[in-house]
């Protein structure tokens, strides 16, 4: 099956992909309007008396997006794929007229990305050959995961314009086409042997990067080249900016692609084949990514993959003929589907009419749902809930003694930040350390909450934007670490673990709900942890460089920030180093404060509860 969500009359729907025998067309059909015309069938069709179709049964609904569809597994799979059957049967054997309601012809609809606000949208780097073929210093490579968080602003869809946040007369953009995978199954310590089980199917993706943010950073007195986290913001940001990550057509189940790694795709750009490429290509495949990641985090529905570049590496827009009406980019892997959207590059030519809701209210269908539904801000600190975090952003080296613990130059302007997926978050004050953990290093942050949608915002501005502060507990899991590399051949192998080791879930505590203060109450506040039996912190927030209406009018010159997200300043101060013995006998146990904010306590044991039984390093 081919299933999609789309937009019509202002309302999104999910569905199956068919065609009407009447007209030829291809359609998308809503399983809730199938089910409400069953009586109507019934009345009309004699035999349906005797044996009516049942499919969701009585009492009950389908879910109200994909997202929850996937989440009733395998049998709802299963039921749908018996709706499809049936639907087929009926429209060309019975009245049609009675059934004809519930197809909607795709070209009266809009489709959305088949997920169109994905819990973790994860793509993977330096996964193809060409990365290490054509470079002489990469004499070897380490075969673990390499991949950074997309925003859900990033998604677009079907005939989607991907909108460059640019107003400079630079070369804008390269893109490449990438497989994704989408998640059907809750799991845990999933084993390579039994991964493919947790996938529901296949969608196309286009990665996208906007240069400009490289220029943005090599104009600052720190250089790209000579910082990894400086090169991965620079890098990643353009990724993460809104619209620059198309997704869809649909989601194409997995029994209609037997072998993942066997498929041809291709780049189109009006109408003329760019590039071609192979699905085999991954140097890193679906089984070994959803093993290492789930080795310190739950999957869940819906969660998204995109595997790398299966071709050229970046392939180049050219800014005198792809920015018009008349231009389109046309990528497609092969049974999974084609998906095609259009480039718009406003300092070149902004061709959408004024009140395009692309123009008039925002690019991105996740931002526009906000304001659609009303959630576009949170009445107070009282209304955020730390389980529905979105984006989790952290400023790296954003402290006095940077240089000379890591190493790391100083930067004012425009500071180093990576985000992570929401789902680490939380304000429970007793939590579960993955498994794998051994060594664990704790630290403690300064956190701002974002209250509403947050983009170009200015410095006069940004102490609107800011619901509250938090102090922010850290788990470090070192283990992540010392379990991918056995010698590191660049300094992003070194680094991408680092980040990865706060990626479990709920490893960066914070209370429950943020305090209400101005930036400089907050910044000049003592900062107090304690891990029992280890040792205590006692340190600043003075130490901080950037405050945090300075990130977030930096990071929203490129991006929107969400109702709801965490942004921490990130580390000032020496970590807390907890052994493997203690962490795996007692667990950890302490508190964290910050003057005029509070304190909390926190309690987190190692988990020994997991879904499966084989070892995580399988395959590794």
């Amino acid at each position: 099956m081919k299933l999609a969500t789309f937009e019509v009359n202002g309302e999104e729907k999910w569905g199956f992909l068919a065609v009407n025998p009447r007209t030829e067309q291809e359609c998308i059909v809503v399983p809730h309007d199938v089910e409400a015309v069953i009586p109507a069938l019934c009345r009309y069709t004699s035999y349906f008396e005797l044996s009516k179709p049942c499919f969701i049964g009585e009492g009950k609904e389908w879910p109200k997006d994909l997202q929850g569809f996937l989440e009733m597994g395998e049998p709802g799979m299963e039921l749908l794929r018996k709706m499809e059957r049936f639907v087929h049967d009926y429209a060309r054997e019975q009245d049609l007229f009675l059934i004809e309601p519930c197809f909607y012809p795709l070209d009266e609809i809009r489709l959305k990305s088949p997920i169109p606000r994905p819990r973790v949208y994860w793509g993977l780097v330096q996964n193809c050959p060409s990365f290490f073929r054509n470079d002489p210093k990469r004499y070897f490579i380490n075969l673990y995961p390499q991949g950074h968080e997309r925003t859900q602003a990033s998604c677009v869809g079907q005939n989607g314009y991907m909108v460059f946040n640019g107003d400079e007369d630079v070369f804008p953009c390269g893109f490449t086409i990438e497989m994704g995978v989408i998640i059907g199954k809750r799991g845990k310590y999933i084993p390579a042997s039994r991964a493919m089980e947790y996938v529901a199917g296949y969608t196309n993706v286009i990665d996208a990067a906007l240069r400009n943010v490289q220029n943005d950073y090599n104009r600052t007195e720190t250089r790209m080249g000579t910082d990894w986290y400086i090169d991965a913001t620079a890098s990643w940001i353009g990724k993460k900016m809104d619209t620059m990550g198309a997704m869809g057509p649909y989601l194409t189940t997995k029994d209609e692609v037997l072998n993942p790694y066997d498929l041809l795709c291709y780049s189109k750009q009006d109408g003329k084949i760019r590039d071609r490429g192979f699905s085999g290509e991954m140097v890193i495949g679906i089984e070994r990514a959803i093993e290492y990641y789930s080795s310190f985090a739950e999957l869940r529905p819906g969660d998204v993959f995109h595997m790398g570049a299966m071709q050229v590496d970046g392939m180049r827009m050219l800014p005198e003929n792809s920015f018009g009406p008349e231009n389109c980019v046309e990528v497609g892997i092969e049974k999974v589907g084609d998906l095609r959207v259009q480039f718009i590059w406003p300092y070149k030519n902004d061709w959408r009419p004024e009140d395009d809701p692309t123009r008039a209210i925002h690019p991105a269908d996740a931002v526009r749902d906000l304001y659609a539904n009303g959630t576009d801000k949170l009445s107070g600190p009282e209304a955020f809930d730390a389980h529905a975090v979105r984006h989790f952003w952290i400023s790296h080296g954003n402290y006095e003694a940077a240089e000379k613990s890591e190493g790391l130059m100083r930067i004012t302007d425009v500071p180093r930040m990576l985000n992570n997926p929401g789902r680490v978050v939380s304000d429970e004050t007793n939590g579960r350390l993955a498994r794998r953990a051994t060594t664990v290093k704790v630290g403690i942050e300064l956190c701002a909450v974002i209250g509403k949608v947050a983009y170009k915002v200015t410095p006069e501005t940004a102490h609107e934007y800011i619901l509250g502060y938090s102090p922010l507990a850290v788990m470090n899991d070192q283990s992540l670490l010392e379990d991918v590399a056995v010698e590191f051949s660049n300094p992003q192998e070194r680094n991408i673990p680092l980040l990865y080791a706060r990626w479990g879930d709920g490893y960066n505590v914070m209370l429950p709900h943020p305090i209400a203060k101005e930036a400089e109450d907050v910044m000049h506040a003592k900062m107090h942890l304690k891990v029992d039996g280890i040792g205590e912190i006692d340190t600043s927030t003075e130490e901080y460089i950037v405050d945090a209406e300075g990130i977030l009018v930096s990071l929203t010159k490129y991006l929107t920030l969400f109702p709801g997200d965490v942004v921490s300043l990130g580390r000032i101060s020496t970590l807390l180093e907890v052994p493997a013995d203690i962490v795996a006998k007692d667990g950890i146990h302490g508190t964290a404060g910050i003057e005029g904010l509070g304190e909390f306590p926190f309690h987190f044991v190692k988990d020994t509860e997991a879904e499966e039984a084989e070892t995580v390093r399988e395959g590794f």
